[in-house]
């Protein structure tokens, strides 16, 4: 289990993704359950670490849900950069596919 959690955050901090800060930012206790989807700021989205479609995107987490049932937590941690439009779409794919929780990630100001 620590190895798979260990290999979790080196990909996470391997994606160069600029998250938009706010005073108002909360650490996550489910971030470790949760599937995380990137959006790179030339608005690409990475999926469990592989570039994918957004037209792609509904049907593999309507997949995803059905292959495990206890599955219904996404973060979405998008570029400063990256377009609102393509937030909305992941959010949209989200409710397609049924993810009941949703949230978009943010980071406090370093002070």
């Amino acid at each position: 289990m620590f190895f798979v959690f260990a290999t979790e955050l080196a990909v996470f901090d391997a994606i160069d993704v600029a998250v938009p800060v706010t005073e108002f930012s909360e650490t996550s206790s489910t971030q470790r359950q949760a599937l995380i989807i990137f959006i790179t700021k030339d608005n690409q989205y990475l999926v469990d670490g592989e570039k994918m479609p957004i037209s792609s995107l509904p049907e593999w987490l309507s997949q995803k849900k059905q292959s495990e049932p206890t599955f219904n937590s996404v973060i979405v941690r998008g570029d400063l950069n990256s377009s609102l439009q393509a937030t909305v779409d992941v959010l949209g794919a989200c409710r397609m596919a049924g993810i009941e929780k949703v949230k978009i990630e943010t980071e406090k100001p370093s002070t």
